[in-house]
Formats: structure tokens, sequence, C-alpha cells
């Protein structure tokens, strides 16, 4: 008698590999739509100084004349950091690849991540050192100013 052998399964079948991927990149997305709207704009109400944001909104709280001065020097400095900016733009390339990569590692997904907070943190120290060096060049009047735009409000300081 012969005997009959039933095939085995070569592995997982390709539709739920793409469909893991899919429901990888749908929910990772859902994830940073939801918490880039959770935290971005309370971190600026918050005065979070630490995130890319906060930059901004330090620049954008001073005088007219410094932030004309600073976004001058930042330009001057765009050419210090071009590699960093480029490193961040090759972020998505690489977290395409971790994504599809077979046998999938998630390890490989927060490598990216973690490579990308670097970066970030790199860029926002920059941009700190800038807003550091305009706020010594302020007079006392520019900086009470700034700090009253900080604090969302131009009312002139309470008498003492």
């Amino acid at each position: 008698m012969s005997e009959q052998t039933t095939p085995q399964p070569k592995g997982t079948p390709r539709w739920i590999k793409i469909a893991l991927i899919v429901s990888v990149a749908v929910n990772l997305g859902i994830a940073g739509v939801i918490g880039g709207a959770a935290l971005r704009a309370p971190e600026i109400r918050r005065n979070n100084i630490e995130a890319p944001e906060g930059v901004a909104m330090l620049a954008r709280a001073m005088p007219a004349e410094h932030q004309r001065e600073l976004r001058q020097n930042l330009r001057s400095r765009r050419g210090d950091l071009r590699s960093e900016r480029k490193e961040l733009r090759s972020l998505l390339d690489r977290f395409v690849v971790a994504l599809r990569a077979e046998p999938f590692e998630i390890d490989a997904v927060s490598a990216v991540f973690a490579d990308q907070r670097l970066m970030l943190t790199t860029l926002t120290a920059a941009g700190h050192k800038s807003v550091i060096e305009q706020i010594e060049k302020m007079s006392p009047q520019d900086r009470e100013k700034y700090i009253r735009r900080l604090l969302g409000n131009n009312r002139p300081p309470p008498r003492q």
C-alpha cells in the first residue's frame, strides 16, 4: 500500500503578511494622528520648550526685530545641520524597509523611532542655542515684552 502524506504548509500565507503590514501601518498612522493632535497643541500651550514646536513658539513670541535676526541666524546655520535634516528625511524610507522586512522585527521599527528622537533632539538643541543667543542680545525692556508675549498677554506688567 502506498502511504498518503499531507503537504506541509510553506509558512504564513502571503495575504496574511500583507494584511499584517497594512494593519500595522494603519495603526501607526492613526496613533500618530491622535498622538500628534493630543500632544502638539497642548505642548505649546503648556510652554513645552523641549519639543521642536517649542522653538517655534519661543521665536514667535520674540519682538519683531529679534525674530528677524533669529531667522537670519538660523538660515546661516542651515548648512551645519544639513546631515541631520537629510537623515530625518531618510527615516521614512528606513521605516518602510523595516515594515516590509521578512522576517518582520519590531525592534527595527523601534530603532527608526529612536533615531528620529535623536535627530529631533539635535535639531531642537540647535534651535535652543540660537534662541539663547538672541535672548542674550535683548534689552531688559525687550525681555519684558518677550515674557508678556510668552504668557499670552501684551499688557504692561503690574506696578510694584
